[in-house]
């Protein structure tokens, strides 16, 4: 019986790898828009402190937008559900020069000028680092590489709070955006409800197990790894579609808004892996009710910043016109948070608060009816920069 077993196991191994195979990450970037029938361009980019980054460009002769992922996500998710569907395709079938960026540490932005990730200090980075090296960065081979001296910017999520990093802690960049879109910004969380936020308790047993594992990267890919198991296990229909997303619901709230024959497609490429430091970063503002820059506990801040607190982030700097995007039913970035983001924010230009009941964090990516979402957010992609003096 033992032996029967084990070899099951072992043919159960071999299937799976059958399954996953090699996957080279240029390859899948490539894939995700020529299958739809798009051109493609992959961009090469490094930071000031030595990552390089990917960006994938869908070429247009209009004006250039910027599309940039939330936690865990990729570009992918900008394009997974196809025509007329993705914002992606959206926004290049209105003629616009689509970019679509990757911050470091995702399945397609490993590289580094000296850092292996097999080393400690290349996954030391929040979303503190994005938002002051890689989307500066980015804008600016975009600026150089289009026709263009100003760019539109659309962020989910964490996408949204590298903007407000980047435009806070380098404010002359606020002046290279014609206009910026953030959908569900996850810069005041402190209302948040999801029981994902149950690790916020205890942030520094993470932290410590991850010194003793060095074992930094947090739902990465790669072959033999949890979530391409899980991604090998339904595509072989071990692993019910159904039971995956009863899963997701735990965290996100339910709704039942995925159009299942696209799950598969979802999970071969998200989650896409993140640094342990950024969900550190966000457990403790959530735990501080606070935007506010890496805590490093009192001496560490002491040293960093001269103060026992991390300093906020001066959002009083972010000129650039912001549209705010957000809903009722998200228990990652509350309604309330982002009202009161808009209140500390000084160019404030557009308020839309989705009127479904049930519109949750990753309906911005998956739900069937989002491209109602996209074709609104696409059609206001003009300057707005002087809408302010305007009023």
């Amino acid at each position: 019986m033992a032996c029967r077993a084990a070899l099951y196991l072992l043919a159960l191994t071999a299937s799976i790898t059958h399954v996953l195979g090699a996957k080279n990450p240029n390859d899948i970037l490539r894939h995700s828009i020529t299958r739809h029938g798009y051109p493609v361009e992959l961009h090469k980019v490094t930071t000031q402190d030595g990552y390089i980054l990917t960006l994938v460009r869908i070429p247009g002769k209009g004006a250039p937008v910027l599309i940039m992922h939330g936690l865990i996500a990729s570009s992918v998710d900008w394009t997974v559900q196809g025509p007329d569907k993705a914002l992606a395709f959206i926004a290049a079938d209105q003629g616009h020069d689509v970019w679509l960026g990757n911050v470091r540490g995702n399945t397609f932005s490993k590289e580094h000028i000296k850092l292996s990730r097999k080393d400690a200090e290349y996954w030391r980075f929040s979303f503190h680092e994005m938002g002051l090296y890689d989307l500066p960065a980015m804008v600016d081979y975009i600026r150089i590489n289009s026709s263009s001296d100003t760019l539109h910017y659309i962020g989910h999520s964490q996408g949204g709070a590298v903007f407000l990093v980047m435009a806070s802690m380098r404010p002359l960049y606020n002046r290279k955006f014609a206009s910026v879109h953030l959908m569900a910004p996850a810069a005041y969380i402190h209302r948040a409800t999801s029981p994902v936020f149950q690790f916020t308790t205890r942030v520094e047993e993470l932290e410590t197990i991850a010194k003793m594992t060095r074992t930094y990267e947090i739902v990465g890919r790669g072959a033999g790894s949890p979530v391409e198991l899980l991604h090998a296990g339904h595509k072989m229909g071990l692993i019910p579609t159904d039971l995956v997303l009863t899963n997701v619901w735990y965290f996100t709230g339910v709704h039942d808004s995925i159009n299942r024959s696209i799950v598969g497609d979802i999970l071969a490429n998200t989650p896409a892996g993140c640094s342990l430091y950024q969900l550190l970063h966000f457990g403790r503002n959530h735990l501080a009710k606070s935007f506010q820059q890496y805590d490093y506990g009192p001496g560490g801040n002491v040293r960093r910043y001269g103060a026992r607190v991390p300093p906020e982030y001066p959002l009083a700097n972010v000129t650039a016109p912001i549209s705010l995007y957000y809903s009722e039913a998200d228990n990652f970035v509350p309604a309330e948070d982002v009202e009161d983001l808009a209140d500390s924010l000084p160019n404030v230009v557009h308020k839309h608060r989705i009127g479904l009941r049930k519109w949750n964090h990753i309906d911005y990516l998956y739900d069937t009816n989002a491209h109602r979402l996209y074709r609104s957010v696409v059609a206001s992609l003009t300057d707005q920069r002087g809408t302010a003096e305007k009023k």
